[in-house]
């Protein structure tokens, strides 16, 4: 078994590269042009798609979906939840039942909170619920960004690509963990540049 090694704050270590599509993949670089290729595929289709994104509802199943269309064409476990406990996240037998939650908190927020709250709240419960075995925070900036989309307002710059290691991500990752405690202004700072 090969090895990709993962070694930016926040990330998910991948010590298990069985479930790669691409066999011809030995680099962490091509690793990653390959899923930034397929994410795009992802943000295309609903970006590019209005009548497309219209049809969205986010919940468990569209979640999924969402993850698969992401990464699907690299890892064939795609879409699938983790099975096993990550430094991060829900314990893995939680994962539906906290996604279920959130579906039912989200129609709540989105009836009596601000759009800015909305999201933050949003964002930070996927990060937090953590569901896949990789690609948890690409997929929960998605999310975010199209729900905000989909309710008519623009998507976020996120810093920029923190997925590199920068400032941006630090401050990323470090309001997040201030969200973890219950203090989201930091985070909704970083997500609205308020």
């Amino acid at each position: 078994m090969g090895m990709i090694t993962f070694d930016k704050e926040g990330e998910t270590p991948l010590d298990d590269i069985s479930g790669l599509k691409l066999k011809k993949i030995t680099t962490r670089a091509e690793l990653d042009d390959a899923e930034a290729q397929n994410i795009l595929k992802a943000y295309v289709k609903y970006t590019l798609n209005p009548s497309a994104l219209k049809k969205v509802t986010f919940d468990l199943s569209f979640f999924r979906k969402l993850h698969k269309e992401m990464f699907g064409d690299v890892w064939s476990w795609a879409g699938e939840f983790r099975t096993t406990q990550t430094s991060i996240g829900v314990e893995a037998n939680m994962i539906h039942q906290r996604l279920y939650q959130l579906q039912d908190d989200l129609k709540y927020w989105e009836s009596e909170w601000d759009y800015r709250d909305t999201a933050v709240r949003l964002h930070h419960t996927l990060v937090k619920i953590h569901p896949f075995s990789n690609g948890n925070g690409r997929w929960a900036r998605l999310a975010t960004d199209l729900w905000l989309l989909r309710i008519g307002h623009q998507a976020l710059s996120w810093g920029g690509n923190i997925t590199e290691v920068s400032d941006a991500r630090s401050e990323y990752i470090a309001s997040l963990k201030e969200a973890d405690q219950g203090n989201y202004e930091p985070l909704k700072s970083f997500m609205f540049s308020i």
